[in-house]
């Protein structure tokens, strides 16, 4: 059976970058050859900044890994397509912006505007440590004035906020800026605490607030925030979905598989392998459409409300 899928998160464009690959076929999770299995395939390609560069250093490279995206022979050739409107067409490989750490802002209010005529759609504020955006999930810091001014504009421009990496605190305050404006909040690549409880996953508290906003929450794929130990495959996420589930969240579970941005369960190492995770439901008894709303209508909807709500 063919599936559909609409992926919150990957870390592709910078490895096509870093590593030199093409999109259309090359050694990583994500490529256009491994998307043959999917009927429909959307996804968010996040331009990750590089956690050693410096934030000038990272400002430079957004765009250069926008720019080799951008010039990849799949998008010029029509194998894949820069998403503009809603919905996508039968069979099409469409993608959509990201960035992933919004420290390279460099506390300059006009980078948000940049970014937006660029084409990001969905920001992520932190990625790790204390920056000009404010504390991570690894400290215990908030947004800074600085962060607060910069979200406040990006939602301006229709930009989603993203609390995957955010600390409690930042988070608190994200909902709060985010209610103020009117914008949903969302988590692209985050599991639940109460079943694996390291700092990248969300409390329920968390979790009702992303419903509440009309967000939606992206399953993670990572090993290490399946289980503690590490030592997950792809049934491990069962008891996330499990407990997203329990919480209310049937109509805003999505996938976030964090794909080539971290160590992937042995039997989930590629897109090709989501069809495998469809399987697993099916026979844990998931109605067929609860695991199409998972893998694709349930992040449809919110692009068509949010990231797309005038196509």
């Amino acid at each position: 059976m063919r599936y559909s899928l609409f992926d919150l998160h990957c870390d592709t464009a910078y490895r096509m970058l870093t590593e030199r690959q093409p999109f259309a076929v090359n050694e990583f999770a994500v490529s256009a050859e491994k998307a043959k299995r999917i009927e429909t395939y959307v996804q968010v390609m996040a331009l990750w900044i590089d956690h050693r560069a410096s934030d000038a250093e990272g400002w430079s490279l957004f765009w250069r890994m926008l720019e080799n995206l951008r010039r990849d022979p799949s998008l010029s050739d029509g194998t894949a397509f820069l998403l503009k409107g809603l919905p996508p067409k039968p069979s099409e490989i469409s993608l959509l912006l990201a960035l992933e750490d919004a420290r390279i802002l460099e506390n300059d209010l006009s980078r948000v505007d940049l970014l937006a005529e660029a084409g990001v759609r969905i920001l992520t504020p932190m990625w790790s440590g204390e920056t000009c955006m404010g504390g991570a999930h690894d400290t215990q810091s908030g947004l800074t004035d600085f962060g607060r001014l910069a979200l406040r504009r990006a939602m301006e421009r229709d930009m989603i906020p993203d609390i995957s990496h955010a600390s409690r605190r930042s988070a608190e305050e994200i909902f709060a800026l985010a209610a103020e404006s009117g914008s949903p909040v969302i988590a692209s690549h985050s599991n639940a605490y109460a079943v694996c409880p390291v700092t990248r996953n969300l409390l329920d508290r968390e979790v009702a607030m992303i419903l509440a906003s009309g967000g939606v929450i992206g399953l993670n794929f990572y090993v290490g925030f399946l289980k503690e130990d590490g030592k997950a495959n792809c049934a491990d996420l069962l008891p996330h979905i499990e407990h997203f589930l329990s919480l209310g969240a049937q109509h805003s579970l999505c996938l976030g598989g964090d794909m080539d941005g971290c160590d992937l369960p042995p039997d989930l190492q590629g897109v090709d392998a989501i069809p495998y995770l469809a399987d697993i439901l099916l026979a844990h008894n998931y109605p067929e459409d609860l695991v199409r709303a998972i893998l694709f209508e349930n992040a449809r909807a919110f692009a068509e409300r949010h990231l797309f709500p005038n196509a």
